[in-house]
C-alpha cells in the first residue's frame, strides 16, 4: 500500500523509464499550456494524455489495495498436529 506522494514518485519513475511517453506528455503540455505558465485546474480538461498517464500510473502503483481478503463466514481452524 502506497501513499499519494509515493504514487506520484512512481508515476515520475515510470515516465523516466518510458522516454517516448514523457516526450508525448511534454508536447501536450507545451501545446495546451506552455512551459512558462503553471498548469491550472481549468487546463486539466484539455490535458487528455496527462489524464491517461496519471490513471495508468495509479493502476500500476495503487494508493490503496484493490482487494480485501476477508472470510465470508466464521470458521475454526484445527491446529493439532498428527502424531
Amino acid at each position: 500500500m502506497d501513499t499519494t506522494a509515493s504514487s506520484t514518485e512512481w508515476i515520475l519513475t515510470e515516465l523516466l523509464r518510458h522516454p517516448q511517453v514523457m516526450k508525448k506528455l511534454q508536447k501536450e503540455l507545451q501545446e495546451v499550456v506552455g512551459f512558462e505558465i503553471m498548469v491550472e485546474e481549468s487546463n486539466l480538461e484539455n490535458l487528455k494524455y496527462l489524464d491517461m498517464v496519471v490513471k495508468e500510473g495509479l493502476r500500476l502503483h495503487p494508493v490503496v489495495p484493490l482487494f480485501y481478503h476477508e472470510s465470508m463466514e466464521d470458521c475454526v481452524v484445527d491446529v493439532r498436529l498428527p502424531l
